[in-house]
């Protein structure tokens, strides 16, 4: 991750500070300051820097979106010092603490796999993440109402990567309903650290292979109404 603080926000806490002892500053000021701070002649030269050093935005990968509940928190795109075009979330060290997550997503039209069960298929690994890596899918209907999906946060084994881990597979199988309108898929980072995906694959499978979740949750038969068996903590 990066030791340096993002240099827009160094610049923004600048300006900030001399206004509150009576100096103005403009914002562009500020960038050239910074950017003398840091090394480099002007701000178009360490801009330039930047972007070769971890603070720029990295290319997405075409038929990908970005998403999540603090996705500005995160820089996300392909990782070019990771040989074997893997894809990569990364938080932002200056953004911290990291409260919330940030994901890839695909999404796409459900109607060529209803009633087939599908499998996604990816590598997944982790550096210091210090809260979830893990792939997802979800199913929704033609009014938007989720009505399969899993995301691993439940399992308790071949679940989320948590820490510092190499390259392993992780696996979602679900079945898609006759009023499925649209697939959506990726993976995701909840928390700090850096997470890497590659290889996602998307194939039909036949039921010798079982479903790994419902979103409905459907119990076979009434349990523990009196609360006296708890669950294991995700």
């Amino acid at each position: 991750m990066n030791a340096l603080r993002d240099p827009k926000a160094m610049a923004k806490a600048l300006r900030n500070d001399v206004a509150a002892h009576g100096l103005k500053l403009s914002h562009s000021q500020c960038l050239e300051i910074v950017a003398h701070q840091l090394g480099h002649a002007d701000w178009n030269t360490a801009a330039a820097t930047f972007a070769d050093d971890g603070f720029g935005p990295l290319q997405l990968p075409m038929g990908w979106q970005v998403a999540g509940s603090n996705a500005t928190d995160y820089r996300i795109g392909m990782d070019p010092d990771t040989p074997g075009t893997p894809v990569t979330i990364q938080s932002l060290d200056h953004r911290g603490p990291h409260t919330g997550f940030a994901t890839l997503v695909q999404m796409v039209d459900a109607a060529g796999f209803r009633g087939n069960r599908l499998q996604l298929s990816v590598d997944l690994s982790c550096a210091h993440v210090t809260g979830a890596t893990t792939i997802w899918m979800r199913i929704d209907d033609a009014v938007g109402r989720s009505i399969r999906f899993d995301n691993m946060e439940k399992r308790r084994s071949d679940g989320v990567l948590q820490g510092t881990q190499d390259w392993t597979k992780r696996h979602i199988v679900l079945d898609v309903p006759e009023d499925a309108d649209t697939l959506h898929y990726g993976f995701y980072l909840r928390g700090e650290g850096q997470c890497w995906s590659r290889g996602f694959d998307l194939r039909e499978v036949d039921d010798s292979v079982p479903v790994t979740s419902d979103a409905r949750e459907v119990l076979d038969q009434p349990m523990n109404l009196n609360f006296a068996e708890q669950s294991v903590m995700a």
